[in-house]
């Protein structure tokens, strides 16, 4: 009897000490329960046209399928608009609740501290369950975190695509669209036609050319989490540099014309044969072209190292200013956004990304399947490699002295050493100062 109460009392003091009956561990905090207080959400986008109004139908279902969590939207211009917004609000010692976050603008925030861990509701019972986590793919998580932990989470991601005009490849007699860089601009030598003043291409953009240093073997810092200085002038970038330099000497193509999107403006009048920028572009296109001309989408070609494409988007940022019961409701409207079924009808409706994988399956078989142009920047998820570009406090002060010499060298200004370097000292200095 002894020995058996012995061991009655070693069992009850060792379910004490595991925390009784599994409701919890000695080795981290208990999960948050469900949110039970109604708030108010104040959501800043910078989401226009059909991008708006699928985000208006999709929170106007989130409101009314329950009662604790109310958003409301508030359009803020683009992203530069939205972000000089957030900035100027926090400088005042306010915030909204929620916002999209480009992951160069939540670098800014983070450093001063004004983003919410989104970690505990996220984890909590209301949240993201594991299977959730693990559907979403990877690439789009660690793009979310910040120092390994989550101050963001994502939401609408689109990478880069090339769009052509079928029309005018037919009357060159080129049957297929540029698979590499080679390709691309031995095409838009043959399209270029000044006597009808179409040019094969227009450009290169920032991002563009951030995406041919990584394809030809480059990268942007000599360390991708502890950066020193840039390396954007490497042997890699000016090859990169160097392809776009001698096409706009040769009058293939053109540099980027000033105005906004005026580049877009140029293909979908049919000025320009080729046009790169992301695939959510297409919305923004497709009216506008309307029976003109036939055009489809093919991928970013590939350099050296094969297509190294850059994930571009935004993230969903919650602001600690909040009260925690708003931050608990702005992750329960995330998971809403983010859920299997919202995130394919998401991406079939703006053509962003869908998030989870799971979505993305079930689009293959069905929308992409029917619309093989709109497969082509989702199919980045199972095909070449996407890039999330390394992020600090000055990214954005960065990228504008980068755009500065590489509007310099498309203007043959500079020749792509000069430019680069010139490019690479100002962004050290920044980078060094803080």
């Amino acid at each position: 009897m002894r020995r058996g109460r012995w061991l009655s009392l070693l069992a009850a003091a060792l379910v004490v000490a595991c925390g009784g009956g599994g409701s919890g561990t000695s080795s981290g905090p208990p999960q948050l329960g469900a949110l039970k207080t109604a708030v108010q959400v104040t959501f800043w986008h910078a989401l226009s046209g059909n991008l708006q109004t699928e985000l208006t139908t999709l929170t106007d279902q989130f409101n009314s399928s329950q009662s604790n969590v109310h958003v409301n939207l508030v359009a803020k211009g683009a992203y530069t608009d939205l972000n000089k917004a957030v900035l100027t609000d926090l400088a005042a010692g306010q915030a909204p609740d929620l916002a999209q976050c480009v992951e160069t603008d939540a670098a800014s925030y983070s450093s001063s501290k004004a983003l919410a861990d989104l970690t505990p509701y996220i984890n909590a019972a209301d949240g993201f369950s594991s299977s959730d986590l693990k559907d979403i793919f990877p690439v789009m998580l660690n793009a979310a975190r910040i120092n390994g932990t989550y101050y963001q989470f994502p939401f609408n991601k689109s990478t880069t695509v090339v769009y052509y005009n079928q029309d005018l490849f037919a009357a060159k007699g080129i049957t297929s669209p540029p698979s590499t860089w080679t390709e691309f601009f031995s095409d838009a030598a043959k399209l270029a036609d000044p006597a009808t003043g179409v040019t094969g291409a227009e450009g290169p953009s920032l991002d563009t050319f951030l995406s041919m240093l990584y394809e030809y073997g480059g990268q942007m810092y000599d360390s991708p989490t502890n950066p020193t200085k840039t390396t954007i002038n490497s042997a890699d970038g000016i090859q990169a540099m160097t392809l776009w330099y001698n096409a706009i000497k040769s009058g293939a193509v053109k540099p980027i014309p000033a105005g906004n999107f005026a580049d877009q403006v140029d293909f979908q009048n049919g000025k320009t044969a080729m046009y790169i920028s992301t695939q959510v572009s297409y919305q923004f296109i497709v009216k506008p072209i309307g029976t003109k001309f036939k055009f489809a989408e093919a991928s970013f070609p590939a350099g050296d190292k094969g297509v190294k494409d850059e994930m571009f988007g935004a993230n969903l940022c919650v602001f600690n200013k909040s009260s925690n019961d708003v931050q608990h409701g702005a992750v329960v409207y995330m998971k809403y956004l983010t859920s299997a079924a919202n995130t394919a009808t998401w991406a079939q409706n703006t053509s962003y990304m869908p998030v989870r994988d799971s979505a993305f399956k079930s689009l293959s078989s069905g929308f992409y399947a029917q619309n093989p142009s709109q497969a082509i920047g989702a199919g980045m998820l199972s095909r070449g490699e996407l890039i999330v570009l390394p992020s600090v406090p000055t990214s954005n002060e960065q990228r504008d002295a980068l755009t500065t010499e590489i509007n310099n060298i498309a203007a043959l200004r500079k020749d792509p050493k000069t430019g680069l370097d010139d490019a690479a000292t100002k962004m050290n200095d920044i980078l060094a100062t803080g």
